[in-house]
């Protein structure tokens, strides 16, 4: 309100709830004016001298204009008729009101509420006010007794048995492991067994891999012991044509040669960071070289069993060395279903080696992971393997080979045939540059979910059962002590991969694969169950 004469200015008393839009003056000073106090726009009338407000109208659906402050009310000065525009059934009518009836305001029910009007107060609504609920009596008293961090075994392994016959004999394998924890998983104990026993009285204590893992997280400083036996096994079948007994025989021999490795070391880790920590590690392992050749003879004239031998030998004096390392590691890879998606990992490592042999281990392997596009990855990997010192060439130790699925694709070691070789018996060029003390490899794979380039399927992107598909190119060399290492030499390959998740159980991966290096091979099948880089 504004006097005219002295200029002040005052707040008419209307609705502080709610607006309060369209004044109208009446033929008799009255203020006519529109507001929803309980949440319906009706029109209200103000008496200014004494600021008494009545409602004049009550219409369910309100006074409204087209928008929620367009004004919908007119008041005439002589006669005071009042015209108020009122949406209903689907449309705007206009409606005359007698102003010399007001209707009394009265305190009705907030119309802007949700329904039901009367809301009930929820069993939820009342438990989340009380603050006690589900607590225990402040009064009871309950026993307690110190924390005892005894180991309880918290999961198995899937066992396995294994039955396998050939012309060579029958043989059973099988293996378990277990995991055992504290309550609150500082200390950790793993430990796995493996036998394997042949039917044809050749078993040997030495075909055992066993391994226990024993790990204290319950302070920054992380300890551990692990030990264990694992026996390394290859070998091969001769055949040939002698003399058995003064009679021509043909003679089958199968030779396998084996390493038996045991070792205990103590180890330690103290974390930088949830990403980055420093290992050391310290230890003793004893390696055996023992080989066994399975001789039978059967007889030219008669086709019968002449012979049947089983020699086991020793190769070579076992060694014993001292271990110890140290390695910096660092990690902030995401795991997809199938191989890594996003991120950087890497670990820089050294490890000398003394007692029969001396000689140091070098690791130097970093891989770096960008996303160019969601669930599209770029993979790249460097890695340095290799033996250096005196003892890093003893012919006691198998050389490094660069044609496993998980390095260079395309030259598994068993694809290899002998036309490929050629007419040599003691060489075989296109196996030979994949051997040697040292190794360095290189990788780069363009990685996706199966169904990423398809429209629609964004919500589901791997499928049922998990599958990636990449583009990859693979390449290495390796070398020994005193020769350059030259790329010219090495191994290369391209091709394309997929990728599967085994329900969590493994991760089987199919290559279709292109070796530059083998000129003889076209386009190469290959198979392996492993994640990627």
């Amino acid at each position: 309100m504004i006097d005219p004469t002295s200029g002040r200015i005052t707040q008419a008393p209307a609705f502080t709830k709610g607006k309060n839009i369209n004044p109208q003056w009446g033929s008799d000073g009255t203020l006519y004016f529109i507001a929803d106090p309980d949440g319906i726009p009706n029109v209200y009338r103000m008496i200014v001298a004494t600021s008494d407000v009545a409602r004049v109208t009550s219409v369910s659906t309100g006074i409204s204009g087209i928008t929620s402050t367009s004004p919908a009310m007119s008041v005439a000065s002589a006669t005071g008729t009042i015209t108020a525009s009122v949406y209903d059934d689907g449309k705007y009518d206009i409606y005359e009101v007698a102003g010399d009836k007001p209707i009394e305001l009265s305190n009705s029910t907030y119309a802007g509420a949700l329904p039901p009007i009367q809301n009930r107060r929820s069993d939820v609504e009342a438990l989340i006010a009380d603050p006690r609920f589900g607590l225990p009596d402040a009064q009871q008293r309950y026993d307690s007794r110190p924390y005892r961090s005894g180991l309880h075994l918290e999961g198995l392994g899937q066992p396995t048995v294994a039955i396998g016959a050939s012309r060579y004999g029958a043989a059973l394998g099988g293996g378990i492991s277990g995991y055992f924890s504290d309550m609150l998983g500082d200390r950790t104990l793993s430990a796995a067994l493996e036998l394997n026993s042949g039917f044809s009285n050749n078993f040997s204590f030495k075909n055992t891999a066993a391994q226990a893992a024993y790990i204290n997280q319950s302070r920054r400083w992380n300890w551990g012991l692990v030990g264990g036996q694992i026996p390394y096994l290859s070998g091969g079948i001769e055949e040939s044509l002698g003399v058995v007994s003064g009679e021509p025989a043909v003679v089958d021999q199968t030779i396998i040669y084996r390493q038996t490795e045991r070792s205990a070391a103590a180890l330690t880790q103290y974390p930088f960071s949830r990403s980055q920590r420093i290992e050391l590690q310290g230890g003793v392992s004893q390696l055996s070289f023992d080989q066994i050749v399975d001789t039978q003879a059967y007889s030219l004239n008669t086709g019968q069993l002449m012979l049947d031998t089983s020699d086991d030998s020793s190769l070579a004096r076992s060694l014993t060395l001292g271990t110890t390392s140290a390695a910096l590691v660092f990690d902030t890879s995401t795991f997809g279903p199938t191989s890594p998606v996003q991120g950087t990992r890497y670990r820089l490592e050294a490890a000398p080696t003394f007692g029969s042999i001396a000689y140091m281990s070098v690791l130097a392997d970093y891989r770096r992971y960008f996303m160019p596009a969601s669930f599209y990855t770029l993979a790249t990997r460097v890695m340095h393997y290799g033996r250096y010192g005196s003892g890093a060439e003893d012919p006691r130790f198998f050389p490094l080979f660069i044609g496993y699925p998980n390095l260079v694709r395309g030259y598994d070691m068993y694809s290899v045939t002998p036309d490929e070789c050629g007419i040599s018996k003691t060489t075989c060029p296109v196996f030979d540059r994949l051997i040697g003390s040292r190794m360095l490899v290189g990788n780069v794979e363009f990685r996706f979910p199966l169904l990423r380039p398809f429209r629609g399927v964004s919500g589901n992107m791997y499928g049922p059962i998990p599958v990636e598909a990449a583009f990859f190119v693979d390449g290495g060399v390796a070398w020994n002590k005193g020769d350059r290492p030259s790329l010219h030499d090495g191994a290369a390959s391209a091709g394309a991969a997929l990728r599967l998740n085994l329900l969590g159980f493994a991760v089987a991966q199919f290559d279709l694969v292109k070796p530059f290096q083998r000129p003889q091979r076209g386009w190469t099948f290959q198979f392996s169950l492993s994640p990627g880089f």
